[in-house]
């Protein structure tokens, strides 16, 4: 079965940063579509600016969706299965925020948005029908661990810790994410 990947890039980023043009080049080989997303907003996103391109992403797309998110984009993967009334194959987190409201102080407050009100966990996994694979590395600097263990325990998903990653900025992450994405 193909897929189609809506990959949700992290804070302050966009499709030609860190390993997003070699994981769309490794997804397309893997015989699977695959859409970048560049949101607006730059070091100050909102998330209700971010919904309706993701929305119109989902609606789009060819086949069953897996949506990919990176730091932020995690947080704007549950964000929009929690409002959205379509469904998703799969999730990806990757570096990941957990539900907690004390995320809104990160990066000096420049996306507190994300992080108004806890996220309705239930909702978001009554909008996905398959695997939640949830990944993290115990060295990274930006987002601690813990957050990648506690949204992986609340949704029920799978853990996979990957040591020496730091944040997943490399471009040497995209075979390895690619290949999770799609296993």
């Amino acid at each position: 079965m193909a897929y189609t990947i809506i990959d949700i890039p992290g804070y302050n980023h966009n499709s030609d940063s860190m390993w997003h043009p070699d994981f769309r080049k490794y997804i397309t080989e893997s015989g699977n579509e695959v859409m970048t997303l560049n949101l607006p907003g730059g070091k100050y996103p909102v998330f209700r600016e971010w919904y309706p391109i993701i929305e119109q992403a989902v609606a789009e797309a060819n086949n069953p969706v897996i949506l990919v998110g990176h730091s932020l984009g995690t947080r704007a993967v549950l964000l929009f299965l929690e409002q959205t009334q379509q469904t998703v194959e799969n999730i990806v987190l990757i570096a990941p925020f957990d539900n907690s409201l004390s995320n809104s102080s990160f990066r000096n407050g420049n996306y507190a948005n994300f992080f108004e009100y806890l996220i309705d966990i239930e909702k978001v996994k009554s909008n996905i029908k398959g695997e939640i694979k949830v990944i993290g590395s115990q060295d990274d600097a930006n987002i601690p661990f813990i957050q990648a263990q506690n949204i992986a325990r609340d949704l029920g998903g799978e853990l996979i810790t990957i040591p020496h990653s730091v944040h997943f900025l490399d471009a040497k992450w995209a075979k390895f994410l690619s290949e999770i994405t799609v296993k």
